[in-house]
């Protein structure tokens, strides 16, 4: 019986206690990520871009590739001025403003539980199924 007794309190411990969740990154990590991103942008840098991916992201995007994409971005953005604050989102992802140029336009940002960048994009229709300024593991 006593067995028996101590088999289901570890059942109804373990039933009870709060799961480890995945490690949050800080409240702020979104934005300093959103900060670099800026810098590595301005500045053209693919390598300093490749830098804030995840690590399946690098291996996906080679700085070559990075290129062409920073291109492609630049002729929808042109320079870009600043990132608004995100208007909605959590501590992993955001919706901000994309202060451009000639326009005003959308970015979603998201990191990992490190704080590396796992989804980006620029657009100026987030429904829009073709999105050529984005770099993303989905």
């Amino acid at each position: 019986m006593i067995k028996g007794l101590g088999a289901t309190a570890v059942s109804l411990l373990a039933a009870v206690l709060p799961v480890p969740a995945l490690s949050e990154v800080g409240p702020h990590a979104l934005l300093n990520v959103s900060e670099e991103l800026l810098r590595a942008y301005r500045a053209e840098d693919a390598q300093a871009f490749r830098e804030l991916l995840s690590p399946p992201l690098q291996v996906k995007y080679p700085v070559e590739r990075l290129h062409q994409i920073l291109a492609q971005c630049r002729a929808l953005t042109h320079e870009i001025d600043r990132f608004s604050i995100p208007s909605w989102g959590g501590r992993r992802y955001g919706f901000f403003g994309v202060y451009a140029e000639l326009a005003v336009l959308e970015m979603i940002l998201e990191i990992d539980e490190s704080g590396r960048i796992i989804h980006w994009v620029i657009t100026d229709d987030v429904t829009s199924g073709h999105q050529p300024c984005a770099v993303s593991i989905f």
